[in-house]
């Protein structure tokens, strides 16, 4: 199993909420508001200053979901631009 963990710019959730149901992801927790700073991204502080915000999703996925789950991510990544968008992923196990 791999737990996967999507951050993007609000203005996207629509595509990535879009994308995940095309991909038949039916399983995962999302955070709204996250604040935050990427590498090669401008502050999202949700103030006057840093204005707008992050969303981050979590799923645990197998082997198979996680291929369709990368490639319908991969899609939107490449539509809406470098920085609006990251997935991260590692190996997961159910322990409860």
């Amino acid at each position: 199993m791999k737990m996967l963990m999507v951050v993007y710019d609000v203005t996207f959730d629509d595509d990535v909420m879009e994308a995940l149901a095309a991909c038949g992801a039916a399983a995962w927790t999302k955070w709204e508001r996250c604040l935050g700073r990427g590498r090669q991204s401008s502050p999202r502080l949700g103030d006057a200053v840093w204005p707008g915000f992050n969303c981050a999703l979590m799923m645990m996925v197998s082997v198979e979901e996680e291929t369709r789950v990368r490639e319908a991510l991969g899609a939107v990544h490449r539509r809406i631009g470098r920085q609006a968008l990251r997935l991260f992923g590692w190996e997961a196990k159910t322990l409860i």
